[in-house]
C-alpha cells in the first residue's frame, strides 16, 4: 500500500502532465475568440456602442440554456468595451454581479451593498436600513461620474427573492444627474422577465438577445480549440473530443459540461499515470459527472420541487401534460397540509428541472385545443429511479 502511494506522488511530484494548460478547461477562463457565438458578440457590442458616447443603452436580458456562452460573451465584449474607454479617456464602469450566489448578492439589501463595496465603500451584510444603503449607493454613483453597465448574472434569483428591485434600478436614472445606468440580466429560464408585474416590464422596456444550444459539431470546435493550447501533443485524439462533445450536445448543448467532462477524463487518466486520455476515460467521467450532479442536486431541493417530482411518478405515465402535473401535485400538497404555489411556479420548476437534465420537456398541437408542453424523465442514468430513491420517505 505504502509502495502505492509513493508511486501515485512521485509521478506528480516529478512534474509531469499530459496538461500544459489546464486552466484553459475551467468554465471562469475567457479564450480570446469564442467561436460560434460571432452573431452574438456583434449584437452584444451593438447594443453596449452607444455608452462610448455617454448614451445610455436599453436595459439588456440575454436568455440561453446553460453552457451556452451568455456570461462569456458578456464578459468578452465588457472585457473589449473596458479597453476601447480606458484608451478614449471615456468613463465606463462594467460591473458584473452574480446574483445567483447566496447571501452575497441575492436580495435588494446585498445587492445594493456589494454594489456599494465594488466602488469603494464597504457596507455590512447586516444591521443598516435597505433604503439608507439605497441613498449610500446613489451618492457613490453621482460622485464617481460614469456610465455605468451593470450585469446581473442569474437574474431569475433576485426576480423570486425581491422582485421590486428592478423596478427600483429601472428608474434609478430619474435621480442620477453625472451618471447614467444601465441593466444587463443573464438568465437561463426564459419565463423570468414574465413573472414581473408590468409596471417593471414598461420600466425596463429591455432589449433580449438569445443563445440557442450548442450543437455536437460546434461544441467540436470549441473543445478543440481549448485542448490544443491545453494538452501537451498527442494526449488525446478527435474521438476523444468528440464523444465529449456528443455527451454535452445530450444534454442542451452545454458547452461548460462539454469542458469540465474533457477536464475530468484527462484527470482520470493521469491518476492512472496515463500519457493518452482514452474514450474508457470519457466513459468513466460521463457517470461520475452526470451522477454527482444528479443527486447533489436532488438532495438539495426544497419540499415543494420535491413534491412536483412526486406527482410525475405517481402519474406512472411515459409522458404527462403540465396541467395533469399541477393537477397531482395540488393534490399532493393538499395531503401534506401545505398552501399549493401557482401554475405558472410550477411551470419554472418544471424548466429548472430541465435544465438540469431531469426531466424533458416538448411543445405539441393539439388541434382545436391549442398548443400544450409535455414532461417526460430524462433517459441518460437512470434518472427516474434515482428521483424514486430521494423520495421513497417523503
Amino acid at each position: 500500500m505504502s509502495d502505492d502511494i509513493e508511486k501515485i506522488f512521485s509521478f506528480y511530484a516529478s512534474g509531469s502532465s499530459i496538461f500544459v494548460r489546464k486552466d484553459f478547461l475551467q468554465s471562469s477562463y475567457i479564450p480570446a475568440e469564442l467561436p460560434h457565438r460571432e452573431g452574438q458578440v456583434k449584437q452584444l457590442a451593438q447594443m453596449l456602442a452607444p455608452s462610448l458616447r455617454l448614451e445610455k443603452p436599453s436595459n439588456i436580458f440575454v436568455y440561453g440554456k446553460p453552457g451556452t456562452g451568455k456570461t462569456a460573451v458578456t464578459l468578452f465584449v465588457g472585457a473589449h468595451l473596458n479597453k476601447t474607454a480606458q484608451e478614449k479617456g471615456i468613463p465606463i464602469k462594467f460591473l458584473y454581479i452574480n446574483t445567483g450566489l447566496k447571501k452575497v448578492a441575492d436580495t435588494e439589501y446585498r445587492l445594493y451593498a456589494y454594489i456599494c463595496r465594488m466602488l469603494g465603500d464597504f457596507v455590512p451584510d447586516t444591521g443598516i436600513p435597505t433604503h439608507t444603503v439605497f441613498e449610500r449607493m446613489l451618492h457613490l454613483l453621482e460622485s464617481n461620474p460614469a456610465m455605468y453597465l451593470v450585469v446581473l448574472d442569474e437574474i431569475d434569483v433576485l426576480i423570486d427573492k425581491s422582485p421590486d428591485t428592478l423596478y427600483t434600478l429601472s428608474r434609478i436614472n430619474s435621480e442620477l444627474k453625472n451618471s447614467k445606468l444601465s441593466i444587463i440580466g443573464i438568465t437561463n429560464n426564459v419565463n423570468a422577465i414574465n413573472s414581473l408585474d408590468s409596471r417593471t416590464k414598461s420600466s425596463l422596456s429591455e432589449e433580449e438577445l438569445l443563445f440557442p444550444p450548442y450543437d455536437a459539431n460546434q461544441l467540436c470546435d470549441i473543445l478543440k480549440e481549448r485542448s490544443d493550447a491545453c494538452f501537451s501533443p498527442g494526449v488525446l485524439d478527435d474521438s476523444v473530443v468528440m464523444l465529449c462533445a456528443a455527451s454535452a450536445a445530450r444534454e442542451h448543448g452545454d458547452a461548460r459540461r462539454a469542458l469540465e467532462l474533457l477536464r475530468i477524463s484527462a484527470e482520470l487518466a493521469e491518476r492512472e499515470t496515463s500519457l493518452k486520455v482514452l474514450k474508457k476515460h470519457v466513459n468513466t467521467a460521463i457517470g461520475k459527472l452526470y451522477t454527482d450532479k444528479v443527486h447533489t442536486f436532488l438532495k438539495t431541493l426544497p419540499d415543494h420541487q420535491k413534491m412536483v417530482l412526486k406527482s410525475i411518478i405517481e402519474l406512472d405515465k411515459p409522458m404527462a401534460y403540465t396541467r395533469e402535473i399541477y393537477d397531482k401535485y395540488v393534490e399532493t400538497v393538499s395531503k401534506a397540509g401545505l398552501k399549493e404555489l401557482t401554475m405558472r411556479r410550477v411551470l419554472d420548476i418544471l424548466a429548472e428541472f430541465e435544465a438540469e437534465g431531469i426531466v424533458r420537456t416538448n411543445v405539441i398541437s393539439r388541434g382545436r385545443y391549442g398548443r400544450t408542453k409535455i414532461v417526460e424523465f430524462a433517459t441518460v442514468d437512470n434518472i427516474k429511479e434515482q428521483v424514486e430513491k430521494l423520495l421513497v420517505n417523503l
